[in-house]
């Protein structure tokens, strides 16, 4: 009996997740609403209309965008929320909500601002990632995905998907396929070069999705359900449970690890994704987390709904 006993704390010890807390944060001009790096800069946009660009070798602020402020219907001045960023080769793109609540859409580029869709298009942009140096994909708020020509300002092509609300989109590492989830059970994967739908995964999750990542051919998603799902194929996958909503999910390069949003104290769970085991818990965060980014195989950057970025290295 005491032998069993010994055995049984030595595997609680061996089984439970190690406490990680962030050895650095980055703080923002204001609340943030997106964040995107790309290598040692990292771009954040905010809930008050404000760009960040920040040097991480440097360690200081180099740039930022500031929109103008807008009268509201009770005559206040404020600024439209930036909704999206993204940048690719000195180019920095993002979509903004006005107060009407449609989108404009911009290209930063040598210090250099210019509008590209106005309001007057009535388009309710979401989501916008580079393919290429002149082209960007969109996903928007009515499940449309929209290859856009930054050149020619031009759509080459819509898809309208369903009648559910867009989540969230993801590229494979070849940019030859986007990944693309809404409110509703359903993964859809599509070609980026015609849109045409090629696969559907919808066995695992039960309800709304509010996350996915592709990495090394694993899908990962998490969502109303608690559930996080591990896609190899729309027929092969594997199962781990949250306690609350899946807000946010992440893989590493090699999708050797899976990050999510684990309960409603905003801690991030690190399992192993062939046992699923929970090897680390990611402890620092108060308000809900927006997006996680797992850039290394043992290092990833996190934003809530606050005003600091915050890194984390896996020991």
């Amino acid at each position: 009996m005491k032998l069993l006993s010994i055995l049984l704390l030595l595997f609680f010890v061996s089984s439970h997740a190690k406490d990680i807390t962030p050895y650095r944060y980055v703080t923002a001009s204001e609340a943030v609403s997106d964040f995107i790096k790309a290598g040692n800069t990292l771009i954040i946009g905010t809930e008050e209309g404000v760009i960040d660009i920040y040097e991480l070798k440097e360690d200081k602020l180099v740039d930022k965008i500031t929109l103008p402020k807008v009268k509201d219907i009770w005559g206040e001045y404020m600024r439209p929320l930036i909704f999206s960023v993204d940048y690719l080769d000195g180019r920095l793109v993002f979509v903004v909500r006005m107060l009407s609540g449609w989108r404009e859409f911009y290209l930063y580029e040598n210090k250099k601002l210019t509008k590209l869709i106005d309001v007057s298009q009535r388009l309710t942009l979401q989501e916008v990632k580079f393919l290429d140096k002149d082209r960007v994909i969109f996903g928007t708020m009515g499940n449309k995905i929209m290859l856009y020509n930054l050149k020619s300002k031009k759509f080459i092509y819509t898809v309208e998907l369903n009648q559910a609300s867009f989540s969230d989109l993801v590229l494979s590492e070849d940019k030859k396929y986007i990944y693309t989830a809404d409110e509703s059970p359903l993964i859809t994967k599509l070609l980026v070069e015609n849109g045409k739908i090629v696969e559907e995964f919808n066995k695992a999750n039960k309800r709304d999705i509010f996350s996915i990542d592709y990495k090394n051919g694993v899908l990962l998603s998490g969502g109303k359900d608690k559930r996080v799902i591990l896609y190899e194929t729309p027929e092969k996958y594997k199962m781990t449970k949250g306690e609350f909503f899946i807000y946010a999910v992440g893989l590493n390069p090699k999708a050797t690890k899976a990050a999510f949003v684990k309960n409603e104290s905003d801690e991030i769970s690190i399992i192993d994704t062939k046992s699923l085991k929970e090897v680390y818990l990611l402890k620092g965060h108060k308000q809900t987390i927006i997006k996680i980014d797992f850039y290394k195989e043992n290092e990833l950057v996190t934003a809530d709904e606050a005003n600091r970025i915050m890194f984390w290295k896996l020991e």
